[in-house]
């Protein structure tokens, strides 16, 4: 029986990553609600392609080298849900193959079997509230399979394919287990991700060497390629590689020359001396020539110049040493420019960590957020029920500030739990009195466009239509409420499910692509049909034509 070894995983590990990267775009597109703001291939592709990125231009003796240095970049990598529940998979996998005592490092088909249901049991037990449907039925149903399956006297590729063939089965039949998938026509987003990262992992065992990535990606038919961003100079770049022993036979000096000139190098020289390389280009993107050349083996020395400033040397910033030197700092997650500047300005939150509306902040975002606040006690506000395990995340792995993370879902939450905060209160009080106000006498809103035909809450949406969903004081989900071609029939609808007899005030947030005509539609219903008090903010939120906070 053949078994698996150290080397032969890695590969496994870069073709499933990039086997994710050239179809992340279409994984973002099994959106379950008809926004066009699908982020779940994105999420999982950065939280992998951060894994990756560790490994890169290394060589490992032990499975456990192997196995921690990846799962540490995944966990400091991962964004929103997808991103941390593939973390944790992944880092369930390699705890039973860490823990292996075996010198030659060797890996079975128990081991495999094994580290699968370590794998199940880590991503069930990073949410609250699993759910059926998901990328935890997809791995749980795919690890049942292959111990169905099992086959002693088979390799390691016989396994891994039944694992693929098992996921791939389940992820088929998650519309079933998700109804909200079966009304909008897709399968679970974050079970593609994951089934595109197996199938890239099997190619890899079979054909001992990665898919390679794509060089371009098309998104809605656009190529999407990295613009040289053109300046008066460039920068002398000279490197020292040592090859590896295992891509040296791919290595080409030829080829190298070629490649660099591509990138638009210039000044290129390129020699060998047995396993030594020495680079010497100059360039725009001295980044693009480091990440080109680690794929070779290990960078030994690099010296980037900025030739406009005559040769001024490339310098590291120091970290400050943490001292603590505040009692409390609350941080807040938002999005949109105004909404930031809302929450900092009026709700006096000491640090923003701001996101754009494809890209989640990762757990490294929520740590580097905690390490500037520089508090003895931290408060999170993910204001996003899709950043709370990130945020959670982060909390685990801060080691000097206590940190809470409350179950903000939304701004209106975050608005409420903002406004009662207390630096005069110890941190547990400040914490049960900022959770209880999250869900008391405050209600969330918002008006978009949906970019799909569906049907959601019982409630019929046509493409580029408006349609508004409320987050209201008794339910503990978003619920679409209305949606009309016309945006003013649209507004009513959400309103007459928004605000509630006795309601005082209704904090509005603009978005980038509200009109002025729009938001007069606003004020006139508010003045003719409500007696409620309102506040406009220019939030310059992406996707969301307004956002309504009712108190």
């Amino acid at each position: 029986m053949k078994k698996m070894n150290i080397k032969t995983l890695k590969v496994m590990l870069i073709s499933g990553a990039n086997n994710l990267y050239n179809h992340h775009f279409e994984v973002d597109k099994l959106n379950v609600f008809p926004v066009p703001d699908g982020d779940t291939g994105t999420n999982m592709n950065l939280t992998m392609m951060n894994g990756i990125k560790e490994l890169n231009g290394k060589d490992y003796e032990t499975l456990k080298e192997l196995g921690t240095t990846f799962s540490r970049g995944l966990i400091m990598g991962a964004r929103g849900n997808s991103g941390v529940i593939l973390s944790q998979i992944f880092r369930g996998f390699f705890q039973v193959l860490i823990a292996k005592e075996n010198k030659d490092s060797m890996i079975d088909n128990e081991d495999l079997i094994k580290s699968w249901r370590s794998a199940q049991e880590y991503a069930y037990r990073a949410v609250m509230k699993p759910v059926e449907g998901t990328i935890l039925t997809v791995v749980r149903e795919g690890t049942n399979f292959i111990s169905e399956n099992i086959d002693k006297n088979k390799n390691a590729l016989f396994i891994f394919e039944k694992l693929l063939e098992g996921m791939s089965e389940s992820l088929k039949r998650t519309p079933d287990l998700l109804p909200i998938l079966k009304r909008v026509g897709v399968v679970d987003s974050g079970g593609a991700g994951l089934v595109y990262i197996i199938e890239g992992m099997v190619y890899g065992l079979k054909n001992g060497k990665p898919i390679m990535p794509k060089k371009k990606l098309t998104q809605d038919g656009t190529k999407l390629e990295m613009s040289l961003n053109q300046e008066d100079f460039g920068y002398c770049t000279e490197v020292i590689v040592k090859l590896s022993k295992t891509n040296k036979s791919d290595f080409n000096l030829n080829k190298t020359r070629n490649d660099l000139e591509t990138m638009d190098g210039q000044s290129i020289v390129v020699v060998d001396d047995e396993d030594l390389l020495k680079v010497h280009v100059h360039t725009l993107k001295p980044g693009q020539i480091l990440n080109y050349f680690q794929k070779f083996g290990e960078i030994l020395k690099v010296k980037i110049e900025n030739m406009t400033e005559q040769a001024k040397a490339h310098t590291q910033t120091i970290k400050p040493i943490r001292k603590l030197i505040h009692d409390f700092a609350l941080i807040a997650a938002v999005s949109g420019k105004g909404v930031e500047v809302f929450f900092k300005e009026q709700l006096n939150v000491d640090h923003i960590i701001a996101y754009s509306s494809r890209v989640n902040p990762s757990t490294d975002d929520f740590l580097k957020a905690i390490e500037a606040a520089d508090a003895k006690t931290v408060f999170i506000l993910p204001n996003d029920g899709n950043l709370f395990l990130t945020a959670e995340q982060a909390k685990k792995l801060e080691k000097k500030s206590k940190v809470f993370v409350l179950p903000a879902k939304n701004i209106a939450h975050g608005m409420r739990a903002a406004l009662n905060f207390n630096r005069e209160d110890n941190p547990k009080d400040n914490y049960n009195n900022m959770w209880s106000e999250i869900k008391k006498n405050v209600a969330f809103g918002y008006i978009t466009v949906a970019d799909r035909d569906v049907e959601i809450d019982g409630v019929t949406i046509e493409k580029n239509h408006y349609f508004g969903a409320v987050n209201n004081r008794k339910d503990t989900k978003v619920k679409i409420v209305s949606s009309n071609k016309d945006i003013i029939s649209t507004i009513r609808g959400l309103f007459s499910k928004l605000i509630w007899t006795g309601a005082e005030i209704i904090t509005i947030f603009k978005g980038k692509d509200a009109s002025k005509e729009q938001l007069n539609y606003v004020i006139k219903i508010l003045d003719e049909d409500y007696n409620i008090e309102y506040e406009f903010v220019s939030g310059e939120q992406e996707i969301y034509n307004f956002l309504f906070v009712v108190e």
